[in-house]
């Protein structure tokens, strides 16, 4: 699943470039991303199948219309807050793919404010992946830089 997800991450790298004659890019779905994750894969085999796989959890999760994509400003040194309904069924992944020099880090919490994932890895995009249970998440997104720092939130 790991190099599905780093096609995706490549999708998002492609998918979030700003159309011509707008300011900033439009929000990327969740099928657009898997599609290019799909051309990405070509014929491997091995990563058709996790793309696949990425496909058939598409919907599990979290809960709305689909996966969510979002795009937002983070200035440096501050924080951005989410909150996330989930699917008490399934498990939700929610993963951030920063665009900017700043690093960033992931910290998914419960309504209570406990801690239930971190990424703080540094690298440009971070995952965390929630087991399934109930109760809203909030996904934060903190800058640890200076510079403010454009970050693409997406979950299943």
């Amino acid at each position: 699943m790991r190099a599905a997800l780093r096609l995706i991450a490549i999708a998002l790298t492609v998918a979030a470039l700003p159309v011509r004659g707008e300011d900033r890019p439009r929000p990327v779905t969740g099928s657009e991303m898997r599609a290019e994750a799909r051309t990405l894969a070509g014929s491997d085999p091995r990563l058709l199948a996790e793309v696949e796989a990425a496909e058939a959890e598409a919907s599990r999760g979290v809960l709305g219309a689909g996966p969510i994509s979002i795009r937002h400003t983070v200035p440096g040194g501050a924080s951005w807050s989410l909150p996330i309904s989930r699917n008490a069924d399934a498990a939700a992944t929610i993963a951030v793919r920063r665009i900017g020099i700043s690093p960033v880090a992931l910290t998914i919490l419960d309504s209570a404010g406990r801690q239930l994932c971190s990424d703080t890895s540094g690298g440009a995009v971070l995952a965390c992946r929630i087991p399934a249970g109930g109760g809203p998440l909030i996904a934060r997104v903190a800058n640890r830089g200076t510079d403010a720092t454009d970050v693409l939130l997406v979950t299943n």
